[in-house]
């Protein structure tokens, strides 16, 4: 469509009219002036197809149009339409005196016959067909209600028009026709336009179909609810019966006698058609069930079936136009249940296994026991496999299902109401009552014949307390930052522990440490912040036993960990040296120290007046002292007398001090170690001499 066209549309139709409303300041007393509102359009327009519409063809329709709305909203036909319709009439048309006289309601009345006159249906605002406007050949029948004479400040005052033509349309060859209706601001798309069809046409689809209601071949589209400033296309074509699509829950090929099958269905057409819908039951050719609504539902025996005949299910789907459709099934009923046998067992303590007896409606297991099911199944009645289902409410979605066998294992444990880490003190220690689960089995044939077991298991106690201390020293847990030292005492706790069934004052407990009995056999209360120790340094074994009214048992076997105390104590466990202590000599002088308390600290080791370099000293710990070794390379000088020493500081202990390694260590002059030398060979020589001569000179004995 050209711009020219576009403005033509605009200003004969009235578009763009500005529609306000005219809002007055609340008075004094929160109550709200008579002139606050807002002006409504009111009438009704319709397009009515009179020909069946064939493939590129003339058809005849009709338009009509009825408007009335107030004469206080303002048209585009004149300047200023914010002043509204009859102030622009009287300075527009008029002598802006204020009032409206009968020339100037006779001028706006030709302005807008002349306006008005039409003859393209898409210019009138009425439609467009096959992407073509239908046109007036004879004209349009205008019949208007002259503006009111009087103030233009009357608020009460309304004034519209009548119209009607006779519309000549072209279609094309399609057979999904495509109706368009404007949707550009025009007064008279404050009103709906109905839509009639020729007979056994109707609507199928409009992407706008939020605001379309009605029937199928007689319906509404109200294009002042639309958003949108665009055509608002509409597709349209020859009625179809509806679609009848229906389908039973059940899967099998048969249905059983005893029980509900279940039907459900849809009547697919136009967004438009109500479909009325309906149900039919027959047995060998004879009525015995109409049932109304989309689902239906039937037990066989209820309506005389018997094993093996059939029954005749119909839906049936009616439209606007009386057209019908169906969907049917014939199926056969089955009257023979399934038959089922099991295997429940599980292995007890011993290793021994146990068998349940099926019959039984109660199996008792001790907690966190694992039950083995052997399930199998077979329908006499026919080849097909049977469903075997076992649900519990042991979890929210428990489900294990098989054909003919089904196979599992699972646990058994106490539930979330027993006692647990989830309570506070005062809850989890009172007793509890044992947890019991249902196990529910289901065995259907392809028919749908199900048989149903219900089996509880309860849950017997089997373990025995949650063991849960808590060691204290200056009032606070042990912990990296709060440690057990030598010498600490200690209070045990055990006030966080429970059973899972018991209160905790029918619980016994016995504690040892490092293998010497503290206690044996006690209540609660009589272990529970108990004093212990005091306790020397290095890792104790603790050892926890505790047994519930069942006898069942429960040990906690930790090592504790018991530090040095904070400080440094250095100790010599042993001195060395390499090399002849006579003057002159190189001797490397050695120790082995330890540091048996919890600071660590740094020294030199010196000899003399000579001192190494800077080593550390390592902190001792619960496994014990922190040893480290120390050494110096020291050259004899010709003192008599020297002495080894270690001096250490502690910035963490904020201590020092000095060790003596080896205060005394003589030194030999140099002569002496020559004249030592001189009197060893010496030594040796001579007794080389006596030795010879008393094996071979004249001291020997030989004959």
């Amino acid at each position: 469509m050209n711009r020219t066209k576009y403005k033509s549309l605009l200003i004969t139709s009235l578009v763009l009219v500005s529609i306000f409303s005219i809002s007055v300041s609340a008075d004094s007393d929160n109550g709200i002036n008579d002139e606050n509102f807002v002006y409504s359009i009111n009438g009704y327009s319709k397009f009515i197809i009179h020909d069946d519409i064939s493939p590129n063809s003339q058809f005849n329709s009709t338009w009509e149009l009825s408007i009335t709305l107030s004469d206080q909203i303002g048209t585009e036909l004149l300047d200023n339409p914010e002043l509204g319709l009859r102030a622009q009439i009287d300075i527009h048309l008029g002598n802006s005196d204020g009032f409206i006289d009968l020339n100037e309601s006779i001028s706006f009345d030709n302005l807008f016959r002349q306006e008005r006159n039409w003859s393209d249906s898409e210019i009138g605002g009425c439609c467009i067909f096959d992407y073509n406007p239908l046109y007036a050949v004879n004209g349009i029948n205008l019949v208007t209600y002259p503006i009111l004479l009087g103030s233009i400040e009357s608020n009460d005052t309304e004034w519209g028009w009548n119209e009607s033509a006779e519309l000549i349309g072209l279609s094309d060859n399609r057979i999904t026709r495509i109706l368009d209706v404007p949707r550009f601001g025009s007064l008279i798309e404050e009103i709906p336009l109905n839509i009639i069809l020729p007979s056994d046409w109707e609507y199928t689809y409009s992407a706008m179909e939020e605001i379309i209601e009605g029937n199928p071949g007689n319906f509404l589209i109200n294009r002042s609810e639309a958003n949108v400033a665009s055509n608002i296309r509409v597709t349209i074509s020859p009625n179809f019966s509806p679609n009848a699509l229906g389908f039973r829950e059940s899967s099998g090929s048969m249905i059983p006698l005893s029980t509900p099958t279940n039907y459900n269905g849809v009547c697919e057409d136009s967004n438009l058609d109500s479909n009325q819908q309906w149900w039919t039951l027959s047995n060998n050719g004879t009525l015995v069930e109409i049932h109304y609504g989309d689902k239906f539902s039937f037990t066989p025996e209820d309506y005389g079936f018997l094993g093996g005949q059939v029954a005749s299910i119909v839906m049936h789907c009616k439209d606007w136009f009386n057209s019908t459709s169906t969907w049917y099934e014939n199926i056969v009923i089955d009257s023979i249940f399934p038959i089922w046998d099991s295997v429940i067992s599980y292995v007890d303590q011993s290793g021994e296994t146990i068998f349940l007896d099926s019959n039984d409606d109660i199996f008792s297991i001790r907690s966190d026991t694992f039950v083995s099911f052997n399930i199998t199944a077979n329908d006499p009645n026919s080849e097909l496999p049977t469903d075997i289902t076992i649900v519990s409410n042991k979890t929210s979605n428990y489900y294990h299902n098989s054909k003919d066998t089904l196979d599992f294992s699972d646990i058994f444990y106490q539930n979330e109401d027993v006692n647990g880490m989830h309570l506070n003190l005062s809850e989890r220690h009172s007793s509890k009552d044992q947890t019991s689960w249902s196990v529910n089995l289901s065995v259907s044939d392809n028919a749908g014949n199900t048989l149903t077991r219900q089996w509880q298991i309860l849950v017997l106690d089997g373990s025995g307390p949650t063991i849960v201390p808590d060691l204290i020293i200056n009032n606070n847990s042990i912990s990296s930052s709060n440690l057990a030292r030598d010498g600490d005492s200690i209070i045990i706790s055990l006030s966080q522990s429970f059973d899972d069934l018991d209160a905790i004052e029918d619980t016994a407990w016995s504690l040892t440490i490092d293998g010497v009995v503290i206690v044996e056999n006690v209540s609660m209360d009589m272990i529970d912040k108990m004093v212990l120790g005091p306790f020397d340094s290095g890792t104790h074994v603790f050892s926890i036993d505790s047994y519930d009214s069942s006898n069942n048992h429960q040990n906690l076997a930790f090592g504790l960990a018991i530090s040095p105390n904070i400080g440094v104590n250095i100790e010599i466990l042993s001195t060395s040296h390499e090399g002849k202590l006579v003057e002159g000599n190189s001797v490397l002088f050695s120790a082995k120290l330890q540091n048996t308390r919890a600071s660590p600290a740094s020294g030199q080791f010196c000899v003399n007046n000579q001192c190494g370099p800077f080593v550390g000293v390592p902190a001792a710990n619960s496994d014990g002292p922190g040893i480290f070794d120390v050494e110096l390379n020291y050259e004899l000088a010709n003192s008599d007398v020297i002495g080894t020493y270690f001096q250490w500081s502690s910035e963490s202990a904020n201590q020092s001090g000095t060790i003596e390694v080896n205060p005394s260590v003589t030194i030999e002059p140099y002569w002496q170690s020559t004249i030592q030398t001189i009197l060893f060979v010496f030594t040796v020589l001579s007794f080389i001499v006596i030795t010879a001569n008393r094996l071979w000179g004249v001291d020997s004995q030989r004959p």
